[in-house]
């Protein structure tokens, strides 16, 4: 473990604060140590410098700095323990290789209530280690220019998390690295600065074990939301994504393509999976939903080998579902591609499209445009279903849905949050909202849109039980920290918005 810190770079710290309370602007001074907590949590305690030290014992009144806790310690950590990470702002890029285990994997979380931010980067090796709640990001991105998040654990979980504003993509997932991972749960915003290199998530796999990418939200990312990528000669296989909600990426930008999820790469490709998705784009915005499959050889068939794409709703932007080059097994089914008049809902190719497991999807898009496309060559919804024998069973229909789709998903690790996600086709204002699937009654609740997630609650109160009204005037989308873009991220209230429902930690 190494701890670097950049020269010359005034300390940066917060006091200890409500959750979701304090902005990442500028902060002068150390505050005063914070007591320890009421409740206090059993566990081991990192405390922002001077505070927590190397020379610490781990404890409430003697706590170590996130340094010396990521390295074990000295020694104390073991397997099954919980490292508890007060609220502050922790500067550097750390590291951290240590191994729990799969009965009792170690633990480090923000301090319920509090916010504690790492402004720098994490590196993150080692095996079964759980990291969950806090926030990595930085105040000057053009000069660490690095990743906030490698998230190369094995058997790690990466939760609720929020990951913006990085010099490059914001998180990566090596492909050697890291077998059975997840990412979960997490914000991921305004992270890159170069054209259709730099990603919310750059993820690979060459391990046999599966990486999860699941329940996150991305959006306005330099280049894609999602990218699923490896390079020739080595293979990219098992990567699940699923769940998550994908919008604007490479709106901030001028020169990338924008793409939500792309799943490709001049190499073999295999045990592929994007379902449940949720993906948006401004109208306007000339965006590609799913880009999937390698694009730069005709003998893609040779590489592309296997790919499950099902039940994803996906509003918006050129192109929705884009499979150009053939693969060898395709299963896409249940979907639903809502585009406007200038979208083009599929785009298929290769000689024999016909061998796919392609059913029961749903086109809210005129039948009679040719907003089909088989190799290149644009076809009405039933012309292409004969040039390709897809889609026997999808349907397809003008105009968009007529009611507001709501989208409530419930958080898998943690009681009392959840995200929300509202398709506002009917221009409610509010929208009533279903949240007893995240909340019981008598739970204190706060609801922020996910685009000033530190900001003031939208909505908050008592549940009752009863539906939860949410306002849809949207806000402003977060400028990137550090940076001039050549781009602003469009506003997507009252059309879209999706917000994060938070309660009181036990």
């Amino acid at each position: 473990m190494a701890l670097r810190m950049s020269g010359g770079r005034a300390l940066a710290v917060c006091a200890v604060v409500s959750t979701l309370a304090c902005s990442a602007g500028d902060r002068t001074g150390p505050p005063p140590p914070p007591p320890p907590p009421p409740g206090t949590h059993i566990g081991w305690y990192v405390v922002f410098p001077p505070y927590g030290t190397s020379g610490g014992t781990g404890t409430t009144d003697s706590p170590w700095d996130l340094a010396t806790a990521l390295a074990g310690g000295h020694g104390r950590i073991q397997p099954g323990d919980t490292v508890w990470i007060r609220g502050g702002t922790y500067v550097g890029s750390f590291e951290t290789s240590l191994n729990g285990t799969a009965a009792a994997p170690i633990f480090f979380r923000q301090y319920p209530g509090e916010r504690a931010t790492i402004d720098g980067s994490l590196a993150a090796g080692g095996s079964s280690l759980v990291f969950w709640g806090f926030e990595i990001m930085q105040s000057h991105p053009t000069v660490v220019v690095d990743r906030v998040l490698e998230a190369n654990t094995a058997n790690g979980k990466f939760i609720n998390l929020i990951l913006h504003d990085a010099g490059f993509s914001g998180v990566s997932m090596g492909a050697d690295k890291g077998a059975g991972v997840e990412l979960y749960g997490s914000i991921i915003y305004n992270n890159g600065f170069r054209d259709n290199i730099d990603h919310g998530i750059y993820a690979h796999n060459a391990t046999t074990g599966t990486k999860y990418i699941t329940d996150n939200v991305l959006f306005d990312n330099f280049a894609r939301g999602i990218q699923v990528y490896n390079d020739a000669g080595t293979a990219l296989q098992n990567v699940n994504v699923a769940g998550n909600v994908s919008f604007n990426n490479g709106t901030i930008a001028t020169g990338s393509t924008r793409v939500n999820v792309l799943i490709s790469g001049p190499t073999l490709i295999t045990g592929m999976v994007a379902a449940d998705n949720l993906l948006y784009f401004s109208p306007g915005i000339d965006g590609v939903q799913f880009r999937l499959g390698n694009y730069d050889t005709s003998d893609s068939a040779l590489y592309n080998k296997g790919i499950d794409l099902e039940n994803n709703y996906a509003v918006g932007g050129d192109v929705g579902i884009e499979m150009q080059y053939q693969w060898a097994s395709a299963t896409v089914r249940n979907n639903v591609l809502i585009g406007d008049g200038g979208t083009s809902v599929v785009r298929t190719g290769g000689p024999t499209p016909g061998i796919y497991d392609w059913s029961g999807n749903t086109y809210y898009r005129d039948p009679a445009a040719t907003a089909w496309q088989q190799n290149d060559t644009g076809y009405t919804f039933d012309a292409w279903k004969t040039v390709t024998g897809l889609g026997a069973t999808d349907a397809a229909t003008a105009g968009t849905p007529a009611a507001t789709q709501v989208f409530v998903r419930p958080n898998a690790y943690e009681a009392g949050r959840g995200f929300v996600v509202i398709y506002n086709f009917a221009h409610q204002d509010p929208v009533s909202v279903d949240l007893s699937g995240v909340l019981i009654p008598g739970q204190h609740y706060e609801i922020r849109n996910v685009q000033n997630v530190f900001g003031a609650a939208v909505a908050s109160g008592t549940y009752t039980g009863a539906l939860v009204a949410i306002p849809m005037g949207g806000v402003a989308p977060p400028r990137p920290i550090g940076r001039t873009s050549p781009a602003q991220a469009p506003r997507t209230g009252p059309d879209f918005d999706v917000f994060l429902v938070t309660s009181p930690a036990p």
